[in-house]
This record gives structure tokens, sequence and C-alpha cells, in this order.
């Protein structure tokens, strides 16, 4: 039923461009319009879960659509032997939680905040119906849903592909991009060794040793709790050249 309303939503989009470009236009990258965002939190309600704190476990039920308003939150899986894998980082902007669209779901990995996270938890049951209402909604829902494969298509790729020094120079450049189309990169990431450590899955020696390495080439700035990006240009042609080899 949730996914034949989601299919009857779109629909409606298709039939109504000229009412379309207009509410895309008013769309920001990465987040939801003013409005839609004043709809989500009269649908759903709003939370804020502190620092390791989980949200849902894997085998939980997977109910709710989750969105980030501050804060960041880490999904990840635990091996046979006991060990965390990080999956991905996400930040504020972005939606996690997908799998609740499909009926009678569980959750298939587990996702805990990494800092102070405030986010909009809404039940897929009493957001469904306002796709048809609002299909513009439904449209920027799936963008979303979109950029969360594209980004997990990433992360899969610096794994198989990039050795250490790629991947920490790679999330360093992805987590410090411009939010939107003509805005500026963010200049520090309010990580510390341990926070890259675990989202790379990499040890933190590891992590510091690289750091070490990028400083004395005056690439990066390392200080307790953040890392500032210094040259952006040279991590990119790093990257490049790995991804080349």
């Amino acid at each position: 039923v949730l996914l034949q309303n989601t299919y009857t939503g779109i629909q409606e989009i298709l039939l109504m461009p000229k009412t379309l470009a207009e509410r895309e236009a008013s769309m920001k990258p990465n987040g939801f319009t003013s409005s839609e965002l004043f709809l989500l939190e009269t649908i759903g309600n709003t939370i804020t879960v502190p620092p390791g704190h989980p949200i849902y476990l894997a085998g939980d039920p997977a109910d709710r659509l989750y969105y980030i308003r501050s804060g960041r939150v880490r999904v990840f899986e635990n091996t046979s032997s006991g060990r965390e894998f990080t999956l991905d980082v996400i930040k504020a902007g972005h939606t996690f939680g997908e799998s609740a669209f499909v009926e009678y779901n569980v959750r298939p990995v587990n996702v805990q905040a990494v800092t102070e996270t405030v986010m909009i938890s809404c039940r897929t049951a009493d957001l469904v119906p306002y796709f048809q209402k609002e299909p513009s909604l439904a449209l920027h829902i799936l963008q979303m849903c979109s950029e969360s494969m594209d980004r997990l298509a990433r992360r899969m790729h610096e794994q198989c592909f990039l050795d250490r020094y790629g991947k920490v120079a790679n999330y360093l450049l992805d987590m410090t991009a411009a939010p939107a189309p003509g805005a500026k990169a963010l200049i520090s990431l309010p990580y510390t060794h341990s926070d890259l450590a675990e989202s790379l899955n990499l040890s933190r020696s590891t992590v510091s040793s690289v750091l070490r390495s990028f400083e004395e080439k005056g690439w990066v700035k390392s200080r307790y709790g953040s890392v500032s990006i210094l040259d952006r240009k040279a991590l990119s042609s790093f990257i490049k050249q790995q991804k080349n080899l």
C-alpha cells in the first residue's frame, strides 16, 4: 500500500510539469524547503539524541524515516567477531532509515549518533499519504534516497581502490564539500583522529600517521578535535592519481 501510494504521487508529479518546475526551483540541495520542513515537523516529531546513543539497531522494526537537522550519525554493522564495520557517516541535511518504505521490513544495519544530533522522526504510515497532497515532497525524498545510494557507492569504491592515504584524503574532501552549488566548501571538519578512524575503518594510529604526512605537505592542519583543509586542489589531485593507478 505504501509503495502504491508513492507511485501514485509520482504519477501526479509527471502530470504537473509547470507546478513541479516552480517547486523544484524553490528546493534547496541537500535539504528540504522551509515549507517541507514545517510539514515534516507537523507529521512527525523533533528529537535530540546524545553522542553515542543508538537510534535503532539491526533487526528493529523499520517504520520511521529520519531527517538530520544538526549533528551526524554513523551507520554500521557488527561482524561475527564483534567488530563494528562503519558503512557511512551521515551529516545534517540528509535523511536515513529509507528501509521504512518497505512494509513489514526490519532494519538491516545499526545507526547511532556520533555527536549530539537533532532530527525529525516521521512514521512512514503518517508520511506517505502526504505524497499525493504534496508531490514535490515525495520527489525530494526520492532525490535524497538517490543521494544515499550514490554516497554508499562511493564508499564501496573507496574501500576497494584507495589506500589509507586516499581514503583519508577523499573523506576529508567529501565531508567538507560545498553543501550547495555556489556555496563555499567548509574549511574545517570537527572530527578527532578517533572519529576519522571509526568512520573509515582504520586504526587511530594509521589516521594520525596519514594526517601527519598531509601536514608535512601543507595540505591540512590537524588540531585537537578538528582538521582544517589548507589545499583542496592538492588533495583532489592526489586522489585522482590513486584512481588512475
